[in-house]
């Protein structure tokens, strides 16, 4: 059975949130004059962390930034996936920080902490309380109608015109769930042209003619052709069969009754991202016979519940998206779950499913594919009870 050691999850947790927040002031030097003093006191922290290593200057902690953390810290990240992580590329923030390390990032400096104001939220506070700023607006005077109403909403509508983000509230009967923010530039193609993820709807990252989701597994990676076909409007290729069908250009306004904003970013990846994969498993059961579903219950006491009532079967899941398994039991231990069965995308595979069920014997540990079959069987069962 794998031994859980918090101390060394935390070690690992905190040289990863240095490493990460050192690596974002490194690419924000230039515009950012706080950004040389955050560098020196992220490398101060590993050192202090991991005195097993010669003392790093800030400079070469900044170059050990360029290869993977396991190399940093070799008996630190051994075995953790997060040992493969690589914070800068190029000296920019690589795909692998904001796909997967972000969701492990730390506070450090919990009293004066200098990085607030100017660090982006995710570098210096953890993803609960990332959530909990989030869902402050979410829950506020909300019913379960309301709550799931509110919640939807920041899912499927992550980014779009102010006029219209306001017109779809209206429909909804709601306010704005969340705080939306103006389009971040690196996500605009020309100055003029943005497209949204077709998984997630979110702003592309553009890197010259290269357009890709941020979050890797959504495997959403274009290449802009080199003139566009009509109207001026630029179109995007797929990389090859396996990328979803591409999205088509939306002009970006500046200004404006339909000005063009997005939820912030970690909102989009501590509420958008999952929430697309709850809400997939919701559309894919809702509405079948002898089945009931219900979508965050409680005000989100878990993300889902199914039931079969012929049965008395019922089953509650908590879905989970997180690089490491270590660090997914780290938090769990810190913040047990009410719902017993803890629920991986399918694309962390089975290897970070065994590890989790060996970290956390107490919970259940299913892919979603494990979801479907379970249902699947138990509806199979209830319709041969009614024959």
């Amino acid at each position: 059975m794998a031994v859980y050691d918090a101390a060394l999850g935390q070690q690992r947790m905190k040289i990863l949130s240095a490493a990460i927040r050192g690596g974002y002031a490194w690419t924000v030097r230039h515009r950012e004059p706080r950004a040389w003093r955050e560098i020196m006191s992220m490398a101060g922290v590993v050192n202090a962390l991991y005195p097993q290593q010669e003392v790093l200057t800030p400079a070469e902690f900044v170059r050990s930034l360029s290869y993977p953390l396991g190399k940093l810290a070799p008996d630190v990240f051994d075995g953790d996936p997060l040992g493969q992580l690589t914070v800068l590329e190029w000296g920019e923030l690589s795909d692998d920080v904001w796909s997967d390390g972000c969701t492990s990032v730390m506070e450090l400096l919990q009293k004066g902490d200098r990085g607030r104001g100017w660090l982006p939220s995710w570098a210096w506070m953890r993803q609960e309380g990332v959530e909990n700023e989030a869902f402050a607006g979410i829950r506020v005077g909300a019913n379960e109608h309301s709550y799931r109403a509110r919640r939807r909403f920041v899912v499927e509508y992550p980014a779009g015109g102010t006029g219209e983000i306001l017109d779809l509230c209206a429909e909804a009967g709601i306010d704005p769930p969340v705080q939306y923010v103006d389009l971040p530039a690196d996500r605009v193609y020309g100055g003029r042209w943005w497209w949204a993820c077709p998984k997630c709807r979110w702003p592309m990252r553009v890197d010259g003619h290269r357009v890709r989701c941020t979050y890797l597994y959504h495997q959403a990676h274009y290449t802009v052709r080199s003139e566009p076909l009509t109207g001026g409007r630029p179109q995007l290729l797929r990389r090859d069969s396996q990328v979803p069908r591409p999205p088509g250009a939306r002009e970006r306004r500046k200004q404006g009754p339909e000005r063009t904003v997005c939820v912030d970013f970690a909102v989009w990846r501590f509420i958008v991202v999952p929430g697309v994969e709850e809400l997939s498993l919701y559309r894919r059961w809702h509405g079948k016979p002898l089945l009931d579903v219900t979508l965050w219950p409680g005000l989100d006491i878990y993300d889902l519940e199914f039931a079969v009532e012929s049965l008395g079967w019922t089953l509650s899941i908590d879905l989970k998206d997180v690089a490491s398994a270590t660090t997914l039991a780290e938090k769990v231990r810190q913040k047990p779950l009410a719902a017993n069965t803890i629920v991986l995308p399918d694309h962390r595979g089975p290897g970070q499913k065994a590890e989790l069920q060996k970290l956390l014997p107490g919970y259940t540990v299913w892919l979603v594919e494990d979801v479907n079959k379970e249902i699947s069987k138990q509806l199979t069962r209830a319709k041969r009870q009614t024959k």
